[in-house]
């Protein structure tokens, strides 16, 4: 994990936080990162999807920005209420490329660290055109990713400058799972260890609103930081992406775990720690 500890305590140690580095993390993390006042000690890092995820599991953090499809994983973590990253419709930067129709597809190039894009990816392929491709693990860029494979999914950075100009198939998997159900899609929540205080709620909801307060500043900052057109990365954290979660995002959640237990593509989540993402944040 890379990242910097912040002088902002939790009784006598410091808030263990861990973010996603992408793109479309940004506004999430965007008070943390800029070291806003927060009323006790807080240690900050980013790392990709996955590590994230298991820094939670072996309690190296106390709270992360964890895929959705880590969740069954997470048996002992609560789903901090109504952030995240979410979808209504295409996203652009979540691509299934192809050089056969889908339901040909029979190795599937993608980059393991992005749980919640695989499996989706891999629910779809499976329910929607019967494909059950062997996923092997690559990363971009693209050609290197196709040169042993059918198809790839292009997440992140890579995806944005490539939407529309691969010449390839290309499925949207947001676009593609509102068209199968009809529903928003949830890419990763916050979680927190089940002991940490509500306050850790309300310090993740302000590092939003640090955002949400200073919005162009920071799309400015953020293109820069990701070498993409600022109109782009407007249009992307503006009108494309959702970061307060609702009622219908926490539908999808379920459905998306539902779903693709059933499909054998991720285990399934136990009752007991269905993930309740509705309700407002502790602010």
């Amino acid at each position: 994990m890379g990242g910097r500890g912040r002088g902002v305590t939790l009784g006598s140690s410091p808030l263990r936080i861990v973010g996603v580095r992408y793109l479309n993390s940004r506004p999430l993390l965007a008070g943390l990162e800029e070291g806003m006042a927060a009323p006790f000690e807080v240690q900050f890092a980013t790392a990709e999807p996955a590590a994230c995820a298991q820094a939670l599991s072996s309690g190296v953090a106390d709270a992360a920005l964890v895929p959705v499809a880590a969740l069954p994983l997470l048996p002992a973590a609560r789903v901090v209420p109504g952030l995240g990253v979410g979808c209504r419709g295409a996203v652009t930067s979540v691509l299934l490329l192809t050089k056969v129709p889908p339901e040909r597809i029979r190795r599937l190039a993608a980059h393991t660290a992005s749980l919640t894009s695989v499996a989706l990816a891999r629910l779809l392929l499976a329910e929607r055109w019967g494909a059950r491709p062997l996923v092997v693990p690559a990363r971009p860029p693209l050609a290197e990713m196709l040169a042993e494979a059918d198809a790839a999914v292009l997440i992140g950075d890579p995806a944005l400058a490539t939407v529309g100009a691969s010449g390839l198939l290309e499925i949207d998997l947001g676009r593609a799972w509102q068209e199968w159900t009809g529903l928003p899609f949830v890419f990763a929540v916050w979680a927190a260890a089940s002991a940490t205080s509500p306050a850790v709620d309300a310090l993740l909801d302000a590092s939003l609103r640090h955002a949400e307060g200073d919005w162009e500043r920071l799309v400015a900052h953020w293109a820069a930081l990701h070498r993409l057109p600022v109109p782009q990365v407007r249009r992307y954290l503006t009108d494309i992406l959702h970061f307060r979660l609702d009622g219908e995002d926490a539908r999808a959640i379920q459905e998306f775990l539902r779903r693709a237990a059933v499909a054998g593509v991720m285990p399934a989540l136990a009752p007991a720690a269905s993930p309740l993402v509705a309700a407002p944040a502790v602010g």
